[in-house]
């Protein structure tokens, strides 16, 4: 080996330590790598005394007290400029060991992972997965169509709807509790608009002549909503 470079190892060697210490601004706690999301350093009197990884799936959050360990879900976490991560440790439905993660076959589905098992669930109706949030959210937010998650198309809206309601409302065909919100996502009034489903609160059901929530007997055909509910559950149990 050249004298020259056996000379420099050393020197080398010193600026990377100094470079890693400089992690711990001089500090006692746990802190970010400098490259990877996952990884963080346990220091000690601003010295690193270990280098660690957060369990897969979850991610270094760079921000709070340094005396606490901040593994965290990535959804709310800045990796930018540090976004190498561990290799996945997939099992079955989980892409990683631990998360939350879309249904790969349903919108309106999530897979809860912890420690490689999976657990399916379901988001609220008319709700669907989102997978940059990490909640249930309108499909709209969503990279899922609001047809496929409500099951219903917004038509045209008419003058007198756009200036009664803004966001048009429709009955929902099967249920007289429930509507449809047609929410557009820009100020073009001829846009495609995304359903929504909503309800009334208990006691009362939808009006479609005022695009409200009203009282059964003021809607034909729903006077007796909460009485046909009431009997369903007294005959069930």
């Amino acid at each position: 080996m050249d004298f020259k470079m056996i000379l420099f190892l050393p020197f080398l060697f010193t600026i990377i330590i100094g470079i890693v210490n400089g992690q711990c601004y001089g500090r006692s706690g746990y802190f970010a790598h400098e490259s990877q999301c996952d990884r963080y350093y346990v220091c000690k009197n601003g010295q690193v005394v270990d280098e660690r990884l957060c369990p897969d799936g979850y991610v270094f959050q760079e921000w709070g007290n340094p005396k606490k360990l901040r593994c965290e879900l990535p959804f709310n976490v800045d990796c930018a400029g540090r976004s190498n991560l561990q290799a996945p440790q997939q099992t079955g439905l989980c892409p990683r060991a631990n998360g939350m993660y879309q249904h790969s076959a349903d919108c309106s589905q999530f897979i809860e992972c912890g420690n490689g098992v999976a657990h399916v669930k379901s988001c609220p109706a008319g709700l669907a997965w989102n997978d940059r949030t990490g909640n249930c959210d309108w499909p709209e937010n969503t990279d899922c169509s609001s047809e496929s998650i409500v099951g219903f198309s917004c038509p045209q809206p008419t003058q007198r709807e756009l200036s009664l309601f803004g966001h048009p409302r429709y009955a929902h065909p099967a249920d007289c509790r429930m509507l449809y919100a047609c929410v557009a996502s820009t100020n073009d009034v001829l846009a495609k608009r995304s359903a929504r489903l909503l309800g009334c609160e208990e006691g009362l059901v939808f009006n479609s002549n005022t695009g409200s929530c009203d009282y059964p007997q003021n809607v034909p055909g729903c006077e007796n909503y909460y009485s046909n509910s009431i009997e369903a559950n007294t005959y069930s149990n």
